[in-house]
């Protein structure tokens, strides 16, 4: 246990470190967070100046050049200010904003007791109570029993002694003046227990190279960290933050600068274990970027939500293989992500070996339903998607829509070797399904042609003269006399021949004798034979 003076000695220290202002301090001035760029004096002022570049890029007057002097230099021309230190929100230790938070004083307890006497008299219940106030105010009062604990919003910058935290597993400091990774370190060695780290809304100092293997001590507990706008600039700027965190498994680096990921060798050791890792509202945009994320080995759940993706492709293989890519990786976020082709990243995520959980926005050219159809065909190993569970039926009737649609072009190609590798590659389902339900030609178009023309053989009895003539199936007997009588050269007496259909089946003749009727009425067929006396 310290000793009074060391605990005194122990005070002065932190409040030195506390209040010291130099380049990289992060400072809040109202709602307003910023990055202290310059210490110093200005010509022809009085006094030390704190240079800010704001967060709020039009918050400032300049860019950091002031009478025509660079003092520094900010990133948008209007984010730079000259103010004084008085005008900053007072520092916190962590351990000040949670005591303040979390201890039950006398005067608190009075507020509480003043907020229920007034909801008693506006509900007109003077029985009402909160059920369980006591025990929720011994708690608190209890730091020691803290699991979970955020002081979101609060100036604070250093640890403290967090000594008495010996149960706390969660700490949200997101939006709040930590700045070096330094006294976050120091924050998690403090508390053995804590696994769980919400950082967002923050901007950090890089840490030196020799810090980085040092401060990964002090970070060996902590699996969960959330980055959320935090502007990190780059995947490879975050791998080497990574190496701090050796037992990381979920990452949340949502709504930063990322764009294209590089392939880091330090993946192997730097994010071995990460399995959850969160990149919405980046810019990770381009094939090789996805790509590159199947690299990281233990991936189970990959968040790319809005970043602009147009295409997704992995590497060639036969519709019955996997590729090598996100070996782990079952449930994948596509949303809000401009897809040109729905059916082509279906496709492509049919090569993912342990894929089962989809969500994505549905393509708006075709009903809902049918871009279920679409991907439930489409990925063998799909359970879920948009949330909701695949039926087996579902499963069923989906594969089955997917082998009438294409079952088109499967017979176009079906004779041509390589025209049919082609087309599996692009329809990885379609082998298997035709597996299960075999040949799809029974969906195929009659392709013979329709016509309304036949053949007849003409036959003269008297002088068994015959002719062959193509005529209509809907020519009526009487156009069909005068034809006899032109094309046999007989005579113009068509009122007394006679017509017959001379069934060879039967070995009948089969008289033709309503004029008025045509040869369909009577079933001639192509190839038949009339006879006429």
């Amino acid at each position: 246990m310290k000793d009074k003076t060391s605990v005194e000695k122990y005070k002065i220290l932190i409040m030195i470190l506390q209040n010291h202002l130099e380049h990289g301090v992060r400072v809040k001035v109202g709602h307003h967070f910023g990055t202290v760029r310059y210490v110093g004096e200005v010509p022809n002022t009085e006094g030390e100046w704190i240079g800010i570049e704001w967060d709020d890029p039009e918050r400032g007057k300049h860019s950091g050049t002031v009478n025509g002097v660079q003092y520094f230099q900010t990133r948008s021309p209007t984010a730079g200010s000259m103010i004084r230190s008085e005008k900053l929100t007072k520092f916190q230790t962590l351990e000040q904003a949670i005591a303040e938070k979390y201890t039950m004083t006398e005067d608190t307890l009075r507020l509480d007791s003043e907020m229920i006497r007034a909801v008693q008299k506006q509900l007109h219940a003077p029985l009402f109570e909160i059920v369980g106030m006591e025990k929720v105010g011994g708690k608190q009062s209890n730091l020691q029993q803290l699991v979970d604990v955020s002081v979101r919003y609060c100036p604070v910058n250093v640890a403290g002694d967090l000594s008495s935290f010996v149960n706390l597993q969660m700490l949200d400091v997101s939006a709040t003046l930590l700045w070096n990774w330094t006294v976050v370190a120091n924050i998690a060695e403090q508390i053995p227990t804590l696994q769980e780290l919400n950082l967002s809304n923050n901007r950090f100092v890089d840490p030196y190279e020799e810090q980085i293997s040092m401060l990964a001590q002090k970070f060996q507990n902590i699996q969960k960290i959330i980055l959320r706008s935090c502007a990190i600039g780059s995947w490879s700027e975050l791998v080497r933050l990574a190496r701090m965190w050796p037992a990381i498994e979920y990452l949340s680096l949502e709504q930063n600068d990322i764009g294209y990921i590089e392939d880091e060798a330090p993946y192997i050791v730097a994010l071995s274990r990460l399995k959850h890792l969160d990149l919405q509202n980046n810019s990770v945009r381009d094939v090789e970027s996805i790509r590159n994320l199947g690299k990281l080995p233990a991936l189970e759940e990959l968040l790319l939500n809005g970043n602009g993706i147009r295409e997704v492709r992995f590497a060639d293989c036969p519709h019955n293989e996997k590729v090598e890519l996100f070996r782990q990786l079952r449930t994948i976020y596509l949303r809000d992500n401009p897809l040109q082709d729905q059916c082509g990243t279906f496709n492509e995520l049919d090569k993912l070996a342990r894929l089962e959980r989809v969500t994505l926005d549905p393509d708006p050219s075709v009903s809902y339903e049918e871009t279920v159809a679409r991907i439930v065909g489409s990925i063998g190993g799909l359970r879920m998607f948009n949330r909701s569970t695949i039926s087996e039926k579902l499963r069923r009737d989906s594969e089955c829509d997917m082998w009438k649609l294409y079952a088109n072009q499967w017979a176009e190609v079906r004779n041509d070797a390589q025209r049919l590798k082609a087309f599996f590659k692009s329809h990885r389902m379609y082998p298997r399904v035709m597996e299960r339900l075999g040949s799809p030609e029974q969906f195929l178009p009659d392709t013979r042609k329709v016509t309304n023309m036949i053949h007849l053989q003409l036959l003269n009895e008297k002088t068994v003269e015959l002719r062959e003539k193509k005529v209509p199936k809907r020519i009526n007997l009487h156009t069909l006399q005068n034809l006899i009588v032109k094309l046999f050269g007989l005579p113009d007496c068509t009122s007394s021949l006679q017509l017959y259909l001379l069934d060879r089946k039967r070995k009948v003749r089969i008289p033709l004798e309503n004029h008025g009727k045509s040869l369909d009425f009577y079933s001639v067929e192509d190839n038949d034979t009339i006879v006429f006396e």
